[in-house]
């Protein structure tokens, strides 16, 4: 059995290795081209987000996307997917590193089932928030590995932990078990009374966790970004809430119901739980305590879609990391006691059957992949930025602003990839169409139209095809009166297809 699971994990790897070579290809997708597009805005005009940019996400992820496209020169795709597998390659260290206590063939597959469980998101799942905080939290779970952890270790892991939550906040929620597991360590191997074990444990913790937050809200202060922040945090963020990842308007009767019921759900990854658990139960008691300190951290990113609502597929990122490696610990060689008084070689055998048939039924080749290989159209938005790329590269002049009215629809990537001027501080207008009668969302519209009129750019594209990510539900409209009346009075159609128009200033 043992040479079965290590041929099927040679071609695990095999794929892994051959889906990377070809993600070199991938394009900019989804949330990408967005981000990157605002950090391209931070960088050539100086803007400060918030400020001079009206979104939604965290200064951290602002920061990592400027990071990336500092290093990648903001200059197309290739750069860019050598970032994203070199990160990649670094948190498959990182993994293979802390899993090898387990054991070599445990913490290959651990290494080796994540990075395919990532590939397998293709595009759109490429470099997500939730990826780029799991550097940091890999990085924290591996000096939480320790037997023993000292004060700079503390110091350490709260500062990691403070890095990813200043990209995504719950991201601490791993430190409960952390602290927990600390805590109790302190409290069995030294002896300590509980409240100076949690002082011993939390404050070098807390320390750290703040410092990365502290640094983050001094720049906000530093650049006048703190109060449109704290608006937006406090006014649109609870508007937001309510939004679930099918793109409706969850109602507040029927949130709790709607969360409970998609939180069970586990992003369609439970699966994963049966070989985990055998896999925890199989690991040699000298390493139970790191085995349940892993399971805590599944569970508690079990839970971390629930804090936003959304439960959008890259969301489970953290929770697949930690239950796939769980479910490696089933190739744990396990002791002569087991249940049942089973034998231990039967035990292996089942074990490995269990986990062999989880891969077999969990683990696929990307779509993008499939359609590489297949030499078919990776995304549709894709052809879609290029043809708008291509319009403004041919007809934009030095001085002439852009105004999109979309999201994901490909215009942000092509105003990225012609370093088109941006004309407002708003960037997307998903945010005029829900919520619509909100004193707030009146002020956002009223704000927009003052804005556009005072910039009147030359160009406003507007993407207009069924995949646009519409709201729906109570208090949402597609209706936006007065930006129709400006367009109309103000503005030609000079290019009209199917899924987008460019209007052109008269």
């Amino acid at each position: 059995m043992r040479r079965i699971t290590t041929l099927v994990l040679i071609l695990l790897a095999v794929l892994l290795i051959a889906q990377a070579a070809f993600s070199l290809q991938w394009p900019i997708a989804h949330d990408e081209a967005p981000l990157l597009y605002e950090a391209f805005l931070m960088h050539s005009e100086g803007r400060v987000p918030y400020r001079d940019l009206f979104d939604f996400q965290m200064p951290g992820s602002f920061a990592a996307y400027y990071l990336l496209g500092r290093l990648s020169g903001f200059s197309g795709f290739f750069r860019l997917r050598l970032l994203d597998l070199g990160i990649l390659a670094a948190l498959l260290t990182i993994t293979f590193l802390f899993m090898r206590r387990f054991g070599k063939p445990v913490a290959f597959a651990a290494s080796i089932l994540f990075g395919l469980k990532y590939m397998q998101g293709g595009a759109f799942m490429s470099l997500q928030r939730e990826y780029l905080l799991l550097g940091f939290v890999a990085l924290a779970v591996w000096l939480s590995m320790r037997d023993v952890l000292t004060y700079k270790h503390r110091l350490l892991i709260g500062i990691l932990f403070g890095l990813s939550a200043v990209i995504k906040p719950h991201a601490a929620l791993g430190l409960l078990p952390i602290l927990l597991f600390d805590i109790i360590d302190l409290i069995q191997r030294r002896k300590l009374t509980l409240l100076k074990s949690a002082a011993t444990s939390t404050l070098p913790i807390g320390i750290g966790f703040a410092l990365p937050v502290l640094a983050v809200i001094a720049w906000l202060a530093l650049t006048d970004a703190l109060t449109p922040f704290i608006d937006i945090a406090l006014h649109y963020w609870p508007l937001y809430a309510q939004v679930n990842g099918q793109m409706e308007i969850t109602e507040s009767g029927t949130r709790i119901p709607f969360l409970l019921n998609q939180s069970l759900r586990l992003g369609g990854h439970a699966l994963w739980f049966i070989p985990a658990l055998l896999g925890v139960y199989l690991v040699p008691q000298e390493n139970k305590r790191q085995a349940y300190l892993l399971a805590g951290l599944a569970v508690c990113y079990a839970i971390y879609p629930a804090f936003s609502g959304q439960f959008f597929e890259y969301h489970y990122i953290p929770f697949i990391y930690f239950i796939v490696i769980l479910a490696s610990l089933a190739l744990t060689e396990q002791h002569p006691l087991s249940i049942f008084r089973l034998p231990p070689s039967f035990l292996f055998l089942l074990s490995s059957l269990i986990f062999l048939f989880t891969i077999a039924v969990t683990i696929r080749p990307s779509n993008t992949f499939l359609r590489q290989i297949q030499n078919r159209p990776i995304a549709k938005t894709t052809d879609r930025a290029e043809e708008i790329a291509s319009y403004l590269e041919e007809n934009m002049q030095v001085g002439d602003t852009v105004q999109p009215l979309d999201w994901t629809g490909g215009t942000l990537l092509a105003m990225l990839e012609t370093r088109a001027p941006l004309a407002t501080k708003y960037v997307f207008d998903f945010y005029f169409y829900h919520h619509v009668s909100t004193p707030y969302i009146q002020n956002l519209r009223a704000d927009f139209m003052d804005e556009l009129q005072a910039a009147n750019p030359r160009f406003i594209v507007e993407v207009i095809a069924v995949d646009k990510p519409w709201l729906t539900g109570p208090d949402t409209s597609r209706e936006f009166p007065e930006l129709r009346a400006f367009l109309k009075e103000n503005y030609s159609v000079t290019i009209l297809e199917d899924d987008y128009i460019i209007y052109e200033k008269r």
